[in-house]
This record gives structure tokens, sequence and C-alpha cells, in this order.
């Protein structure tokens, strides 16, 4: 059925401009990619769920700082917990990793595990670095929240068994950097349905009873935190250069029913999430590699949204070399803090957002922008939509991009990495048009 749509769509655009061409592809393969990860979840909530009992020394909880609430069903876990050491047992016979320097500007894309394991994704390297690139993100989970790999750690392994498809992943790694290109794993932290339907004690809870969305973990909950650090582990142990959380942050739906293990009245949902980063500081600092976060561009916008999913930027800002902002022009609409035309005229939008987390960051993290390359609510999308993005990404002071399609569609974007700042007498800030 997919086929006969793309067939059709593309007979009727025969004598349309290439843009717009580009545009329905872009637009039809991202759809079947949602499809492809809808059908893996659901089949992901119909396994069975897991008994797991987690080692007891992986974290220290004995400088406890608050206790939970009264249950009756669950264990008693720390709400908020001070480590000044952290117990993640190491993997055992890691050698020595030689990990690339930082590029003073990142100018990368985003890849998927099927991409990167196929030849087409090789094809796309060498595209890359013929555009002038020099960064590339990957998946190290598929879609659904099974690791890519699989884990050595006996503790992660039952919980998260993983697959083979990226069990090459320190070769692939080794051949990027022979290639001078600088690596980022992007982990995807607290919406992990594939743990969320086997260990339902990790999830979120409704204040008026029952469990939230199966895709969502607790962040404020020992082990989930805990599970994370040790993926965050075999990740460095890859020989990555830069391991980058992706939904590190509470759901941003249903945010006045949840009810989480923290104590509300005493703690924010931004502790919550600058206590978990400032324990993956230690372990990345152990591990000699950079770490970095990925953001609502709208949190820097008015008071509320930031503190929903508990993304204060001056707080993370503290913990992690880099914050790369999503701030997407199609994820506003017009009229939006002043942008009238954000979808017609990103320039102003993505200058403005990204000037807002230069200044929140205040010197302690690098801003990296993440580039709409989708055609979302785009009309006449084309290599023109990212330049402008790009261009005012360097405007504002950020130090590097990377061009996000979900379809892993780049024909329209590869120009755009041969833009270059606005001549500073010709340089204009954002006027919020």
């Amino acid at each position: 059925m997919i086929v006969i749509i793309l067939f059709t769509s593309f007979k009727s655009v025969a004598f349309a401009k290439e843009s717009r061409i580009w545009s329905l592809i872009n637009y039809y393969l991202n759809k079947i990619n949602a499809i492809e990860n809808q059908l893996k979840a659901n089949a992901i909530e119909k396994m069975p769920a897991l008994n797991i009992t987690e080692p007891s020394a992986v974290i220290p909880n004995s400088d406890v700082a608050e206790t939970p609430r009264e249950t009756s069903t669950e264990e008693k876990e720390p709400i908020i917990y001070k480590t000044e050491e952290l117990k993640i047992k190491p993997n055992e016979g890691v050698g020595i990793i030689n990990r690339m320097k930082t590029p003073d500007i990142i100018k990368g894309i985003y890849m998927t595990v099927s991409t990167i394991s196929s030849k087409h994704g090789q094809n796309m390297i060498d595209k890359l670095l013929e555009s002038g690139g020099n960064t590339v993100v990957i998946d190290i989970e598929h879609g659904g929240g099974l690791l890519a790999f699989t884990p050595k750690n006996d503790y992660l392994k039952s919980i998260n068994p993983g697959s083979t498809t990226l069990d090459n992943l320190p070769e692939i790694i080794n051949e990027l950097h022979k290639k001078g290109l600088y690596v980022i794993a992007r982990q995807v932290v607290f919406n992990d349905p594939y743990v969320g339907s086997r260990k339902s004690e990790w999830r979120i809870k409704n204040k008026w009873g029952g469990l939230y969305d199966y895709r969502w973990l607790d962040p404020s909950k020992p082990g989930v935190q805990n599970y994370n650090l040790y993926i965050m582990q075999e990740v460095a142990d890859l020989g990555f250069d830069e391991i980058q959380f992706d939904y590190i942050r509470f759901p941003a739906a249903s945010h006045y029913s949840i009810d989480c293990h923290y104590d509300e009245e005493k703690f924010t949902r931004s502790d919550i999430i600058n206590d978990f980063l400032s324990k993956a500081r230690r372990l990345a600092n152990d591990k000699n590699i950079e770490l970095s976060v990925d953001v609502f561009g709208a949190i820097v916008w008015g008071g509320v949204d930031w503190k929903i999913v508990g993304q204060d930027v001056a707080g993370i800002a503290k913990h992690v070399d880099a914050i790369y902002p999503m701030t997407y022009p199609s994820h506003v609409n017009p009229g939006y803090y002043g942008f009238m035309n954000p979808w017609g005229n990103p320039y102003n939008f993505v200058h403005d957002s990204v000037q807002n987390f230069v200044e929140k960051a205040d010197g302690n993290a690098e801003i990296r922008t993440w580039v709409q390359g989708f055609p979302l609510k785009i009309s006449g999308f084309g290599s023109w939509f990212m330049d402008e993005q790009v261009r005012a990404t360097y405007d504002a002071k950020g130090t590097g991009y990377i061009i996000w399609s979900p379809g892993n569609i780049y024909t329209l974007s590869w120009p755009s990495f041969s833009v270059e700042p606005t001549p500073e007498e010709a340089s204009e800030e954002g006027t919020g048009g």
C-alpha cells in the first residue's frame, strides 16, 4: 500500500520543481519510518515483563537526602541522594581508548541504526565529507529502546540484552575516525518503551491511580538512573567521542496528572534532571568522554515549559560540555513570541533562540543547534531552509549544528555545509519577524 502511494505521488509531481519532489519523498519516508517505529513499539508492549533484581551496590545509598512517601507495594528507595563516588562496576578488558578532539565548529548529520549499518550509510558518510561535514551522530538503540549492540555488563544485559546489529561498532567508529570524523552516540534516556514494558516498577504513575504511558520511565527512580549510567559506560567503552543524551526530561504531556517518585514539595523536576547529570558528569570524567544533551527549543521562551520537563539551561550547563537545542521552526506557530513567519523566515526564530541559550549557558557549555532538515509545515522546502538555520546559529554565536532528518534524507541539506556566518558589518540581530 505504501509503495502504491509513493508511486502515485511521484507520478503526480513528474513536472514539479525538484524541491517539491524531494519534499514529498521526505514526507513519505518519514511517515514510513514513523509507522515502522510504532509497529516495533506495539510489538514490544506485548512482550512479557522481566523480574529483575538489581545489584545493591551500584550507586551507594548511604548519604540519603530524603526518604520516599510510604507505599505498600514498592520497596523504599531514596528520592534524591548525594553520591560522592559512583560505584558503577567497570567492564573488564577495556583498553586505552583514543578519542577524537572536538572540532571547533561541529557540522554533522544524524544517522539511524539501519542507516549506519548499510552500504547506503557508507555512501552518506562520503557525501558528508565531500560537503565539508566533520561529525556524525549515531543511534545506539533501535526505535523502541532495544540496544543495537550486545552489552558486556551482566546486570545491563539482564534488562536490555540488545541485538547484534551494531556489534561491530568499535570497527565502525575506528573507520570513521580514520576519515577524520568526530563520532557522537545518541542515547535516549527516560523514554524507553522496551524497558517500560518489562519493568513496570520503573514507570511513572498517574495521580488518580494506575501507570502512565509505558514509554516513559520515572527520571527520579534510582534504578532508572542507574540503568542509564550503565548504558553510558558501555557506550563510552565502545570508542565514541561524545555521548549525547536525548529525552533527558520529564514528559511534556499530562504534566499535572503524573505522579513521580520524588517529593514534589521539596524538589523540582530540574533538581531531578540535574542530580542525574551530576552523576553522568563524574562518569564522563572517569571515561574521558564529552557529555552533551538535547533539549526543547521552547525552554528559553517563557517560564513554564522548562519547569514542566525539568530542563533548566543554566543548571544543565554546569554538568555538560554542550547543549543541543531543537529549535525547529515547524514546532512553533506563527505569532509565537512575536515571530510572525517562522516557517517562511526561520532565521529570526533560530537566531534569537540560540542567542538566548548562549546567554543562559553563560559560558559553561557550548550551544550547538539541531537544524530542521525535514519539510514539515515548510512551503517550498529546499536548501534555503537549512541555510538560514545554519547562518542564524553562527550569527548567534553557536558553535555548530547537526542536521536532523528522521528518514536520513539529506539531498537538499548538503549545500548548507558550505554556509558561512554573516559578515560582521552586515549582521543584524533577530527582530522577531
